[in-house]
């Protein structure tokens, strides 16, 4: 006898979908999601997903649908299309004062997950792939890693890892509610919150006494 209870993320298994961004934030209004993505939040409208399509359609290339809602304590923001819900400064500002979790199903293959408290990134990777992992402490890689173990498929695709998000928050983004009426706006990339200047290395001097007997060292980009 098969199970024939539809999965609440049946969304996030959509073998057409190209690419999606999902960001949850503790403790904040959707309309202060869209506030920190850099967004007039006065500006959005409440359309469903068909209605949110016809809008990226019809807006230039150069900026981002964003679809926000609320799941009790927890609020989201979902883009088509969209990688702002991936980039530093929003998270940066998302996360001010409280955590945010992303995911990104990227159009160009590559996934991710991030985890931000009190605007700094504590962990980001690439799920499934263990060149990623982060230095330790890494409670949220082995949390997702073990999901992803448990699914017992080769490609388990990002299921397990918003289930993994979902045990910690209880926000479950389903696909009534993806599809329903959530407060919509496009947002131009010019006018996202910009990514944090980079901090200098601690210990600059440190760096150089390394590099000197082995030429030049050369520092792994940060987040990757």
């Amino acid at each position: 006898m098969t199970d024939s209870t539809p999965s609440p993320w049946e969304w996030a298994q959509d073998p057409n979908a190209v690419m999606w961004c999902l960001t949850f934030t503790h403790g904040i209004t959707p309309h202060d999601v869209l506030s920190r993505y850099g967004a007039d939040h006065r500006a959005a409208q409440l359309l469903n997903r068909q209605q949110a399509a016809a809008l990226n359609e019809d807006s230039p290339p150069d900026g981002s649908v964003l679809r926000s809602g609320s799941l009790g304590g927890w609020s989201f923001c979902f883009e088509d299309y969209g990688v702002m819900g991936a980039m530093p400064g929003p998270l940066s500002a998302l996360s001010r004062g409280t955590e945010t979790f992303s995911v990104l199903l990227g159009g160009d293959g590559m996934n991710g997950f991030a985890h931000w408290r009190d605007s700094e990134c504590t962990e980001q990777f690439e799920p499934g792939f263990s060149h990623t992992k982060p230095n330790p402490p890494h409670p949220w890689w082995d949390i997702v890693q073990g999901r992803l173990d448990a699914s017992g498929e080769e490609y388990p695709g990002l299921v397990p890892v918003l289930e993994a998000i979902a045990h910690h928050t209880g926000a479950v983004l389903d696909t009534r509610t993806l599809h329903g009426p959530l407060l919509t706006l496009w947002l131009d990339d010019t006018s996202r919150t910009p990514d944090p200047t980079p901090r200098p290395h601690p210990h600059p001097a440190a760096i150089e006494q390394l590099g000197r007997p082995l030429g030049s060292l050369v520092l792994p980009p940060t987040g990757t």
